[in-house]
């Protein structure tokens, strides 16, 4: 990672300093949030083919990366700033390729020692095949990629600056919960109109899935920095790297793919601390 200037602080501290306005996440929120509505009940009946609805799907969640863009500067912040720089595109795609090239060994792994044959299989639920890899660049490289972006790289710092929570781990982890919380509500009118969730129940359901997918890629975020890194594994949750047949993903996932993602955001953490990368400066609102 190469080295650059970052703000300072009035105790001569380097940070990540926000302007002291709550206008720019406002209208990250308002926006994305008629985008996830609008766009499903208006554009995507009309669409006749798999290939239309991702091309839409991706140019949606350009849209939404750029208002995150737009009020990241609305409040003096870069991209590169808060973990998208050139600098984090290599290792943050090494990391997740990584994490699921192991998986997919291992997977090979345990089917060999049942005394099956290895076999790929691609889900079913994209005709033709090669569907499966359009769906993958959307959800990757757009889906993940704008998501991380907007409510983590801006959002998420953003919410610990407002809370001065950089020195506080109790802040910090509110910071984080505020920013999750915003995060899994923007989602719930689009369940409900959309997904058809009407019970109370399964709407509280569905709002702890969020929340939990979220505290786990906010975790991850503020430990490694790298929208990147969190971009690209939220886009797996979409899609199934994962393509050894008669693997069990959701066992494979638990037993081997969370401790190799805990110790790969450690290493990640420990090798970019090593290189004086100034994005793990504390992030604060301007002349705090």
């Amino acid at each position: 990672m190469t080295r650059r200037s970052t703000s300072r602080s009035t105790d001569g501290e380097s940070s990540i300093e926000f302007e002291r306005r709550l206008g720019p996440p406002a209208l990250l929120l308002g926006v994305t949030g008629l985008i996830i509505v609008v766009v499903p009940l208006a554009i995507y009946p009309h669409l006749e083919s798999q290939f239309g609805f991702f091309v839409v799907l991706s140019a949606t969640f350009a849209v939404i990366a750029g208002v995150g863009w737009v009020a990241l500067r609305l409040d003096g912040v870069t991209a590169r700033d808060v973990g998208l720089g050139r600098e984090h595109v290599f290792p943050g795609m090494l990391a997740v390729v990584g994490l699921y090239v192991l998986l997919n060994v291992v997977g090979a792994g345990t089917v060999l020692v049942s005394g099956e044959e290895i076999g790929i299989e691609l889900s079913d639920e994209y005709t033709p095949a090669g569907m499966w890899a359009v769906a993958g660049i959307a959800y990757l490289a757009f889906n993940g990629m704008a998501e991380e972006f907007a409510f983590r790289g801006y959002l998420q710092n953003k919410a610990i600056a407002l809370f001065d929570a950089s020195d506080s781990r109790i802040r910090k982890a509110g910071a984080i919960l505020v920013g999750v919380m915003l995060f899994a509500l923007i989602h719930i009118p689009q369940r409900v109109l959309i997904g058809g969730i009407t019970s109370p129940v399964a709407i509280a359901q569905s709002l702890l899935g969020i929340v939990l997918l979220g505290l786990v890629l906010g975790v991850l975020y503020e430990y490694t920095r790298n929208v990147v890194f969190v971009g690209i594994l939220h886009g797996t949750f979409n899609w199934q790297p994962i393509i050894v047949a008669g693997v069990p993903v959701s066992e494979l996932a638990l037993v081997v793919g969370i401790p190799v993602l805990a110790l790969t955001a450690w290493y990640y953490r420990r090798w970019a601390s090593g290189t004086n990368a100034p994005d793990f400066s504390p992030q604060r609102q301007e002349g705090a």
